[in-house]
């Protein structure tokens, strides 16, 4: 496998490196992936490579090479020298989801009750393509959907400022869905565009990962019910000597019921106050049922199923799985979960080569 380098402009140059003693690429569904290339010192090897350029592994060219996949930026290099071992150079960095950390979300006031699609497409707007001060604006830089069923509502509140990375991988993580970047060299006005994509978890249950087939080496099963509740009791203001209580799941009965209390911080005068509402009890209610409903999410019954992979096994990468797949694991005891592949760690050293899936989002089915 060859390592490339790449200019600012995603032009390689230089010579493809392919002396080196081990080369680590973490790619990740969700969070920034990383990389590790570590080779022995070399002056002409030396003189590519600088903290800023990008490097993309062969295997991440598209065969037209018109796309650049999982490339990644050069933060650190670091040159260890010995008189007996030799001398070494440790190349890391990140992925090009870190650029997106390179800016905060600068709104003072960001709408409620949203669709995914159109706040992520406005945070890049307002942060990165066109800001109001234009020394913040980054060039080259798209974001896409490559699904057309990103409806889901978020509430966003007031004064949000984090780093814009941040803030869209954890929505990711939240909806399932990851931020894959990639360089296309073939746009106008000059090659170079990095494409953000957001992709939804794709459903791969035809993979099992399993210990009858020795891919699973260790793995860990927990069911705890000591948080459990299953209504909600959430006491809001009152309103002409009456206080509004609503009831989430009060279907719930006997012995099946667990029930935990909440005093609202949610204020009825911006209900009873607001001209533009009709329905002003109706819609206070369903501002505190929503309130609980968010509290009673937090106190389910917490499952959690983790599990340690062999980096050989029945399924290659490439062929019968990819990052971003929903899997099916199942340890020996036949305990099966569903899980995202939001981890590839892929190593090439003189060993040879040697993948090894990571797992998040663990569901019991």
């Amino acid at each position: 496998m060859d390592v490339y380098v790449l200019d600012g402009a995603f032009k390689k140059i230089g010579f493809p490196i392919d002396n080196y003693i081990s080369c680590i690429w973490n790619t990740c569904f969700y969070d920034i992936g990383d990389f590790e290339l570590y080779l022995s010192a070399e002056p002409e090897v030396l003189s590519l490579l600088r903290t800023g350029a990008y490097l993309v592994r062969d295997q991440d060219m598209d065969d037209e090479n018109s796309y650049y996949y999982n490339v990644m930026r050069i933060e650190s290099i670091k040159i260890e020298t010995n008189e007996e071992s030799g001398d070494y150079i440790i190349v890391t960095g990140k992925d090009l989801k870190t650029i997106l950390n390179q800016r905060v979300i600068m709104n003072d006031v960001i709408k409620t009750d949203v669709l995914l699609k159109d706040f992520f497409e406005q945070v890049f707007e307002y942060n990165i393509t066109d800001p109001a001060n234009s020394q913040r604006k980054m060039e080259h830089i798209k974001l896409f959907f490559n699904e057309t069923d990103h409806h889901e509502h978020i509430v966003v509140e007031k004064g949000l400022h984090d780093y814009v990375g941040d803030w869209l991988i954890s929505q990711c993580k939240t909806y399932e869905c990851g931020i894959i970047p990639c360089v296309n060299t073939q746009k106008s006005p000059r090659p170079g565009d990095i494409d953000y994509i957001v992709k939804r978890a794709r459903d791969n249950n035809d993979v099992i990962f399993s210990s009858e087939y020795i891919d699973i080496s260790a793995s860990s099963y927990i069911k705890n019910t000591e948080n459990r509740k299953n209504v909600a009791i959430v006491a809001g203001d009152e309103v002409e000597g009456i206080q509004i209580i609503e009831t989430v799941n009060d279907n719930m009965s006997g012995y099946s019921r667990y029930e935990t209390y909440i005093s609202s911080s949610i204020s009825s005068d911006g209900y009873y106050n607001n001209d533009q509402i009709t329905d002003k009890e109706g819609s206070y209610r369903n501002a505190l049922k929503y309130e609980g409903e968010k509290a009673l999410q937090e106190t389910k019954i917490e499952e959690t199923f983790e599990c340690d992979i062999q980096s050989y096994g029945q399924y290659q990468l490439g062929n019968d799985f990819f990052l971003g797949d929903k899997v099916v694991v199942v340890n020996k005891y036949g305990i099966k979960a569903q899980a995202v592949i939001s981890e590839i760690i892929d190593t090439h050293d003189e060993t040879g080569r040697t993948i090894i899936p990571k797992f998040s989002d663990f569901v019991v089915i």
